[in-house]
């Protein structure tokens, strides 16, 4: 998909670093939030009953990084609804990652080594 970047290189650079970040912490917390339920209901077990919400933190932190890429970058609303509905099926968000920064990487190109 063709993307018009309303940014410079080195802040599109700076918002894909941040959603990638984001997103693998986000697919990590998701893993620990199956296991959370697996613990509580399957076992009864609450030792992780807080991680419920920490992980709903996560997960906005991840909506605000989407949201930051996507408007540099010039997403329309749809896919940046799409990236965030993907993201909260397990795994998914590993592979969202990996096509967000294979297709926006070129357009960092131009960012100066520091």
């Amino acid at each position: 998909m063709t993307t018009t970047p309303s940014a410079s290189p080195a802040s599109i650079g700076k918002a894909l670093s941040f959603f990638k970040v984001s997103a693998i912490t986000a697919g990590i917390a998701m893993f620990v939030l199956i296991a959370e339920m697996v613990l509580k209901y399957g076992f009864g077990n609450d030792v992780l009953a807080w991680w419920s919400p920490v992980h709903g933190l996560i997960f906005m932190v991840l909506v605000a990084a989407t949201t930051n890429l996507g408007f540099k970058v010039g997403w329309p609303l749809v896919r940046i609804g799409l990236i965030l509905l993907g993201s909260c099926i397990p795994f998914v968000a590993f592979v969202i990652e990996r096509r967000v920064a294979e297709e926006i990487e070129p357009l960092t190109a131009d960012r100066v080594a520091a």
